[in-house]
């Protein structure tokens, strides 16, 4: 294997193609995040997924996502990730509209419309987790009354993502009749947690929430429990990809001159590249084309990771075709899973009019077509 990475630039901070992942990975790319381990997991994941359907929740593409609960003083709270996250404890000592924007503020950020749409979610959601202890994490669906048109609530909360229907005579269209708002809750965080990495499923339900205000709870349970086959032909092949290169992609990793989480970035930032091109075909030889046209300013790094991928051929071989293999273990559910969506009384819809769901989520893992919806995500943000 002939390779030229001189001119490797391995800023990924400059790199403005990302996919917002937050806490939950696509079971793909745990060979890039966890080696023959990580692959193992993700393998082993899918089949349970499939063997116990009952455990997948809808991934509702809402925007944006926000964390709101009370803690361990009772004290109520809205915020977002990066808040919650925040190591001094600032972000989430926030309670009231006017502390939100003053946070802001303090440092030096305006975020414009979220000001509103804040004030006018924090009376309703207050009163819906006023029985409730904790933190829950959802997205926003919708921050204005929705309208009966023939049967349908319609609404797109993510502008480059999925547009919705809900029937208007069903349960969750009678959840969202007459709401000012909808938030999907999908994570619980408990009263003392102090990173979002404390997360925990709610399972499809919405907790100790209660739907008694203007704002419509929403759960993420599947309308039905989808009947799935595995595909063992794919799982053999998942397995024997693994057996073949997985020492091999560790080796690659664990050695690798570059701090873990920038090593492993060269991967998924190329990946969603490739997605946004529409063509998963050749991806050995566009990896490398990637680094080649990286920058014209060769020197340290970069030499030393051109070395350092001379020298482990077979564990960046390995890495991509165990990918491959799970991921086209991972979309043979996925169709299954969109297939069985199509029957519930919510529809979703890409921008072409393909009717498909964000994705799913079961096991700790995101189950998305990446070349569907997350396609068109990430080419919308440019």
């Amino acid at each position: 294997m002939r390779m030229n990475f001189s001119d490797l630039n391995t800023k990924l901070k400059k790199i403005a193609l990302k996919e917002d992942k937050g806490h939950l990975d696509h079971p793909e790319d745990l060979i890039f995040l966890g080696g023959s381990a990580g692959a193992k997991r993700a393998v082993d994941a899918i089949v349970k997924t499939a063997k116990n359907p009952k455990t997948v929740t809808i991934k509702w593409d809402g925007y944006p996502a926000v964390i709101f609960g009370r803690n361990a003083n009772n004290k109520f709270s809205i915020m977002d990730k990066h808040m919650f996250n925040k190591k001094d404890g600032t972000g989430r000592n926030v309670f009231s509209p006017e502390e939100f924007v003053q946070y802001d503020k303090a440092r030096g950020v305006d975020r414009g419309e979220l000001y509103r749409i804040v004030s006018e979610l924090w009376p309703g959601l207050e009163k819906a987790s006023s029985s409730a202890q904790g933190y829950y994490w959802g997205d926003l669906l919708f921050s204005s009354p929705l309208q009966d048109k023939n049967g349908l609530f319609t609404f797109k909360a993510n502008p480059n993502g999925i547009t919705y229907t809900v029937q208007v005579d069903s349960e969750i269209g009678k959840l969202m009749a007459g709401k000012m708002a909808g938030v999907a809750v999908h994570q619980y965080l408990a009263p003392d947690a102090m990173s979002t990495d404390q997360a925990t499923t709610l399972n499809g339900t919405i907790g100790q929430l209660q739907n008694n205000s203007d704002v419509a709870v929403v759960p993420s349970a599947m309308p039905s429990k989808p009947n799935i086959k595995v595909d063992t032909s794919l799982v053999q092949e998942a397995n024997a990809a693994i057996s073949k290169y997985g020492a091999a992609v560790d080796q690659m990793m664990d050695t690798a001159p570059q701090a873990r989480n920038s090593f492993n970035g060269l991967f998924t930032v190329f990946v969603n590249k490739k997605i946004v091109s529409g063509n998963l075909d050749n991806l050995l030889a566009d990896f490398m084309k990637f680094f080649e046209n990286r920058s014209s300013n060769p020197g340290g790094m970069e030499m030393q990771l051109s070395n350092h991928f001379h020298e482990n051929e077979q564990g960046l071989i390995g890495a991509f075709t165990i990918w491959i293999a799970i991921y086209k273990l991972k979309m043979s559910v996925v169709a299954q899973l969109n297939e069985a969506a199509k029957a519930a009384p919510v529809k979703g819809y890409l921008n072409d009019g393909t009717e498909t769901h964000e994705g799913f989520v079961a096991n700790g893992l995101k189950f998305v077509d990446r070349m569907g919806f997350s396609r068109q995500n990430l080419a919308g943000r440019g």
